[in-house]
């Protein structure tokens, strides 16, 4: 009798066991060695600016005014949202670190002048954060020269620091020199009839540059890497991969849906601003075209 009702419950126990790690108990998945629940993604719209220039007349596609910036910040600070910088991402992704309720990310392309002298003094303002990429070898031209032109100009190496500083600024890769025509490249575009291994050979050394120049300067390694003109293409994932960039920015848009899967890190999609709109339409049509 003992040994009949010892193997019901051994085998009510395993019944349990099935049911349990089976599919029985909804959204339970395994990390690892472990068994969790799936959480929803969490959903952010990532905005990329460009140039930020008091001269009405030059705004455009990539261009806004400090005004247009400043009616965006109220916006976000009137709604909640709170900015998010890639250490953030990256942290929620990697460790589960938590995010604002209403996570949203400012980005700026290209490292212009004109993002020191117009818009970090607004995210000093609103106490807002920003995600700037920079061109190693336009930071490394107009160190060397006394040249702060609100229209062209890029940032110094000085003037970075002094964001990064702040707290409120993180920098991110966007090539050495590859944002420009150059010898048939475009970006981390192909030359015609290129090699893999020509390709990626000079990939890597024109990125690397600038992550050493990082290291270098303030002892740091960005670990994002900004799309030049959002050319993607698979081997220079493949370098950027092998230099160690854990998330790279893309330039098509979208809602960027967050995970705890690493894969969500790459080729996260951004939203351009530019002139004669404003962040408030955008993220209302990115957020509603994606239940259609």
């Amino acid at each position: 009798m003992k040994s009949i009702l010892r193997g019901a419950v051994i085998a009510a126990a395993a019944a349990v066991v099935v049911f349990l790690f089976h599919g029985a108990v909804p959204g339970a998945r395994q990390a690892g060695s472990l068994w969790a629940y799936e959480e929803e993604p969490v959903e952010m719209v990532v905005l990329m600016y460009h140039s930020i220039d008091s001269h009405e007349n030059r705004s455009d596609r990539y261009t806004i005014t400090p005004q247009a910036l400043r009616r965006d910040l109220e916006y976000l600070q009137k709604e909640g949202y709170g900015t998010v910088v890639m250490a953030d991402v990256i942290g929620y992704v990697m460790d589960g670190t938590p995010l604002p309720p209403k996570p949203v990310m400012l980005t700026f392309d290209d490292g212009f002048y004109n993002n020191y002298l117009n818009a970090f003094p607004l995210l000093q303002e609103f106490e807002m954060r920003a995600v700037v990429s920079i061109i190693g070898e336009e930071s490394d031209r107009f160190s060397l020269v006394d040249e702060n032109s609100e229209k062209y100009a890029s940032l110094t190496w000085h003037q970075i620091q002094e964001m990064q500083n702040s707290g409120l600024v993180e920098f991110q890769n966007h090539s050495y020199g590859l944002h420009r025509m150059n010898g048939g490249r475009h970006g981390l575009a192909k030359k015609w009839g290129e090699g893999k291994t020509q390709y990626q050979r000079s990939i890597k050394a024109d990125v690397g540059k600038l992550q050493d120049r990082f290291h270098e300067m303030f002892d740091i390694r960005p670990t994002t890497f900004t799309y030049p003109y959002g050319v993607v293409t698979r081997d220079g994932d493949e370098v950027l991969r092998e230099l160690g960039f854990q998330a790279t920015l893309d330039s098509r848009g979208g809602v960027f849906e967050v995970t705890h899967e690493e894969s969500c890190l790459w080729r996260i999609p951004r939203n351009n601003r530019p002139a004669g709109t404003c962040a408030q339409e955008i993220i209302e049509k990115v957020m509603a075209a994606r239940l259609r």
